[in-house]
């Protein structure tokens, strides 16, 4: 139930229509679908779905489907897993389209979708198989970034233009990999490499400015530093923007 003036209605009504335009079915009436590996898959027991944008959907979209669509996104997540189980680099969707991988934009955020559900209670079969497609996800050392980030805790500017923003998406992902495992109860000793893993964003926060900020190979940060420009080494964002993005450790702001 909505309250407000008719543009206010309009404009709720019209958002919400907005969430229910992707991720959408992607199989014929018989369940079978062609998969990431490009043979054709049988969905058994879930209904198969495409076009996961998640570096655009993991925040809200995912989570707001928990809420208010919850058979649909526990398919959404069965897909998700069956996508990883199809690539050939054992990866959960980065940005899938019409069962293909574009590899659009950062993060590995498939895992931040699977835990969701998790939390929600809503992904109740294949706990373990998820667990172990998003830690797959989470080791590939040729996906941007990924060998320096577990060498060094954080991606070199050198390596890439969306380093730091990279670095705090990928930090903030591996802490659901982390608390997923916790509530599966597995040996914290298990758990230690994500749990620090998740701390990774510390390294590109520079104590000076107090701020996030580009890190070279060499420990320096960048310079020189404008945490006004748009770019650099953050996505579609400045160094404001990204001294926010460490949702699972909140005591950041008190650093």
């Amino acid at each position: 139930e909505v309250e407000g003036t008719p543009d206010q209605k309009a404009m709720f009504y019209t958002s919400l229509y907005h969430t229910m335009i992707n991720p959408s079915v992607y199989m014929d009436v018989d369940g079978s679908y062609r998969g990431l590996d490009h043979n054709i898959h049988q969905a058994k027991g879930f209904t198969n779905y495409t076009i996961f944008s998640l570096w655009d959907t993991y925040r809200a979209e995912h989570p707001f489907l928990n809420l208010v669509k919850p058979e649909r996104n526990a398919d959404m997540v069965e897909s998700m897993i069956k996508h990883e189980q199809q690539s050939v680099h054992g990866m959960l969707p980065v940005w899938s389209l019409m069962g293909n991988e574009n590899w659009c934009m950062s993060g590995y955020h498939g895992v931040s979708a699977v835990s969701d559900a998790l939390v929600k209670d809503v992904l109740k079969g294949e706990t373990d198989e998820a667990l172990k497609a998003m830690v797959s996800t989470s080791t590939v050392p040729y996906y941007e970034g990924v060998a320096d980030y577990i060498k060094l805790g954080y991606i070199p500017l050198e390596k890439s233009g969306t380093a730091a923003s990279s670095t705090l998406e990928y930090a903030y992902d591996d802490w659901c990999i982390y608390r997923m495992g916790q509530l599966l109860g597995r040996p914290a000793q298990e758990l230690e490499l994500y749990k620090q893993r998740s701390r990774n964003y510390r390294n590109v926060f520079d104590p000076e400015t107090r701020l996030m900020r580009g890190r070279n190979a060499d420990g320096t940060f960048q310079a020189p530093f404008n945490p006004f420009k748009w770019g650099d080494a953050f996505t579609e964002g400045n160094s404001w923007h990204y001294t926010w993005s460490v949702f699972h450790d909140l005591s950041l702001i008190h650093i």
